[in-house]
């Protein structure tokens, strides 16, 4: 078992579009589907509706209410090509995403690094967890006001959307979260990156509150883990 060491930027040897595509998957952090919100409606933010706020203010319980989650998920990339695998996620801090075989690719994430191990390469990077797209799901509190800002929202054929920007990096993209209303579960998100090349995540037999190994969210090098087997 090896321990998370930190890193240098010029360390990190994938590329910011590859971080982007494999952050989608998660969980997101940067939230309608269309183009990219123009600089003004970013600085308007959103005005919502009673009843609108209703739905925003559920949809923040059920999320603050999440402690684990696994879920199979297909992930369409912006080259159309499909990955699929298994997400677990542990609040606060915790997640990790396993890709189906040929994608040598796992995303880990212990409440510090977002973790990129390319078992293919046999090698690992490590980015601050706050400098991802994770940090906003898997705060110990989730909301709509702290670093986010939220500039969507639509109701329809029973799905909610939110579209959601990053508050620092309005200019990054942005993340759409889609819920089934009744009952109210997390569907799928989408990434919108700044040169709207969308990655889209669609969740599949969620489970809440499942019981997850610790050695999931831990880090252990891929030329490690290849002797072990």
């Amino acid at each position: 078992m090896s321990s998370v060491r930190p890193t240098t930027w010029e360390n990190v040897r994938f590329s910011s579009g590859l971080i982007k595509s494999l952050c989608a998957v998660l969980i997101c952090g940067v939230l309608l589907v269309g183009a990219p919100a123009t600089p003004d409606a970013q600085q308007r933010g959103l005005r919502l509706s009673a009843t609108q706020l209703a739905h925003v203010s559920r949809i923040k319980s059920y999320l603050n209410r999440i402690t684990t989650l696994q879920a199979r998920f297909i992930q369409t990339n912006p080259d159309g090509k499909i990955w699929q695998g298994t997400v677990s996620i542990q609040r606060p801090g915790n997640f990790r995403f396993d890709y189906d075989p040929p994608v040598p690719h796992t995303l880990i994430s212990n409440g510090t690094w977002f973790i990129h191990v390319d078992r293919e390469l046999q090698e690992s990077n490590f980015l601050p967890l706050d400098r991802t797209p994770a940090r906003f799901l898997l705060r110990k509190r989730v909301t709509f006001d702290r670093d986010v800002k939220l500039v969507g929202f639509r109701r329809a054929a029973g799905l909610i959307h939110l579209r959601l920007l990053n508050k620092e990096h309005p200019d990054m993209g942005f993340l759409t979260l889609t819920f089934n209303e009744r009952p109210l579960a997390l569907r799928q998100w989408k990434v919108n990156d700044a040169q709207n090349k969308r990655t889209l995540v669609t969740l599949q037999n969620t489970r809440l509150g499942v019981r997850l190994r610790p050695e999931l969210f831990e880090f252990v090098e891929p030329e490690q883990e290849d002797q072990d087997q």
